[in-house]
């Protein structure tokens, strides 16, 4: 596996990379505060009444974190003693969160820094001022509140006293890495990088944190160690776009195209200087390639191709939501490979994303779905498209994203079906999406009752191969609605006043067969039950070969890579082992088309 020039081993941003960072992941002091008093008693002052301990970046739910308890608390506290990095006039310590749910306060030496909401998304403070009222150490306090409130984006995280179907024991506070890096006041603040199919240009869309007068920023492009294109430009704004072309002579079609057959990288080093001067240097890459749907057909690049995908909703036995290393994302996603699947569809959450920097690096597409909300409310409206703007602008740059899912199943809005209210949502998401992105398709609806879509998505766990191949045969019957069938959840592809229009379509959702290995009792699937891994994979296969027969589907997703919980209805069981023996089933029942 080649890794890309900026990479650093467990990197927590692996697309802009910088050097001087530390990880405040380990033991950290822990509390649970169930009468809500610690704010009023000042715990970010006088320390925690209790002698608890967590590991971050566990939620205290997991074996993982060393605590392991189920039951329900919405206010948590933690606290570290953290040492102070070395800090000159003109640089900043800024605090960063991979991701802690849901709202997140911080204290650093008794002093309030600030509050973030939304459980799945990076984001961070500049804690330099506090930090720097203490010598060698500074104490760091993070208080996080979570609630049971179904408007809020929660994903598969339950929202009653116990687990039941398919939603999960919660997550609470802090769920990935917590680190800290030192930079310049005034350095690059974001980088948007867009490939142009039409002019073989990479198109750069830069913002400058901090004082931007008398700033040059270097860009340089490299492919395999060798410099493809340098620019050097006057920064006279915070904010600009420039495009560098990447033609090049000892590249076979002139430009190197990113695919799951052949996932190419270019490096990228973008270095700010001040009268020659280096203040700042941030390492990243990226991949040129085009993925939309043209008619009925999916395009990547210059020709059709076929998605064969796997669902994918990032549960670990012991540590939950959280993968326990880096290693273990990457097992995970050579494991996809190896069953045969070119793809995933992220279920409900968002992942860690070094989980998309390896996808990019072994060519394995995949779908960013927002976490969803469980009833439409005002509140729902506003949670949702403030956090789903945060998820497109942190995953835009990665090129296995290839399309964005804001809403699955109607879910968070369940009256789409004739509700205008939540059809505008629904649209409304559509259309912010690709105000921002309009180079990727976007799904308004995963499953039924869409609205605005680039791609149709429908969901069908019909356990007979046969019954289930028919009801597609006839496909424009199944998209008008006119097919009635009793499969599990079936729903109307549109919703009322929306139709469809020659998109391309795939079966996003399917199969789920149950199948308990374990002897786990209680564990569910959909359909019939089989009891032999011989009858796992002929049913399977047989569902699998109906969606490959019709010629007008463009692709599928099978339920599901692991078991989740509860869930016995995985590829592999929830410690990641197969079902089947590989060697003797191919789960996909693949042909593999040479565009594929």
């Amino acid at each position: 596996m080649q890794h890309t020039q900026c990479y650093i081993k467990d990197y927590p941003r692996p697309q802009f990379v910088r050097k001087e960072w530390h990880n405040l992941n380990g033991d950290w002091d822990f509390a649970f505060d169930d009468k809500n008093c610690g704010e009023r008693e000042e715990w970010f002052c006088s320390g925690f009444p209790t002698g608890m301990k967590i590991r971050v970046p566990y939620s205290y739910q997991t074996s993982a974190s060393g605590v392991e308890r189920a039951e329900r608390h919405d206010n948590i506290w933690y606290r570290k003693e953290v040492l102070r990095p070395a800090c000159s006039a003109d640089s900043r310590l800024i605090l960063w969160f991979e991701g802690s749910d849901y709202i997140t306060k911080v204290w650093v030496n008794g002093i309030y820094i600030g509050k973030h909401e939304g459980g799945y998304c990076r984001f961070c403070f500049d804690i330099t001022d506090a930090a720097l009222k203490s010598t060698e150490t500074y104490t760091l306090t993070v208080k996080c509140e979570d609630t049971y409130d179904a408007a809020q984006p929660r994903g598969k995280q339950k929202w009653m006293e116990k687990p039941y179907g398919c939603w999960y024991v919660e997550t609470n506070g802090i769920w990935k890495t917590v680190w800290t890096e030192v930079v310049s006041a005034d350095r690059i603040g974001r980088m948007k990088f867009t490939p142009n199919k039409a002019t073989y240009c990479v198109d750069f869309d830069a913002e400058i944190t901090g004082d931007c007068r008398g700033l040059e920023l270097v860009t340089q492009v490299s492919r395999e160690g060798r410099l493809v294109a340098e620019n050097t430009l006057v920064v006279v704004r915070d904010r600009f776009s420039y495009s560098i072309d990447l033609s090049d002579d000892q590249a076979q079609f002139k430009i190197e195209w990113w695919s799951m057959a052949h996932p190419a990288l270019y490096d990228l080093k973008f270095v700010l200087k001040r009268d020659g001067k280096v203040i700042d240097e941030v390492g990243s890459y990226f991949g040129f390639r085009a993925f939309y749907a043209q008619k009925d057909t999916l395009v990547l690049n210059n020709g059709p191709t076929y998605l064969k995908m796997v669902l994918e909703q990032g549960y670990c036995r012991n540590s939950g939501m959280t993968y326990p290393d880096e290693e273990s994302i990457v097992h995970e996603l050579e494991l996809i490979k190896k069953l045969g699947f070119n793809g995933v569809r992220m279920h409900q959450k968002i992942e860690d994303e070094r989980f998309f920097y390896y996808a990019d690096i072994l060519g394995i597409a995949t779908w960013v779905e927002m976490p969803s909300a469980y009833e439409y409310r005002d509140a729902t409206v506003d949670k949702a498209t403030a956090e789903w703007q945060e998820i497109v602008h942190q995953h835009y740059n990665h090129p296995s994203v290839l399309a964005w899912v804001p809403i699955n199943e109607s879910w968070g809005v369940p009256r789409i079906l004739n509700n205008c209210r939540e059809q505008h949502f629904t649209q409304a998401l559509y259309h912010l999406t690709k105000s921002y992105d309009p180079m990727r398709p976007v799904i308004s609806n995963d499953g039924w009752e869409h609205t605005e879509s680039d791609i149709i998505t429908l969901h069908n766990y019909e356990q007979c191969p046969e019954i289930f191949g028919e009801f597609y045969r006839d496909l424009d019957k199944t998209l008008s609605g006119e097919n009635i069938s009793d499969y599990v959840q079936w729903r109307l592809p549109f919703a009322e006043g929306h139709g469809y229009r020659g998109q391309p379509v795939m079966i996003t959702e399917f199969a789920g067969i149950g199948f308990d290995t374990e002897q786990t009792d209680g564990g569910w699937g959909y359909g019939s039950q089989v009891r032999t891994k011989e009858q796992f994979a002929e049913r399977l296969s047989a569902l699998v070969r109906a969606v490959r027969e019709n010629k007008r589907i463009c692709g599928f997703c099978v339920t599901q890579i692991t078991d989740v919980e509860a869930e016995i209805n995985g590829l592999c069981n929830a410690d990641r082992t197969p079902k089947a023996d590989m060697d003797a089933v191919s789960y996909t029942h693949l042909t593999l088309p040479t565009n594929s």
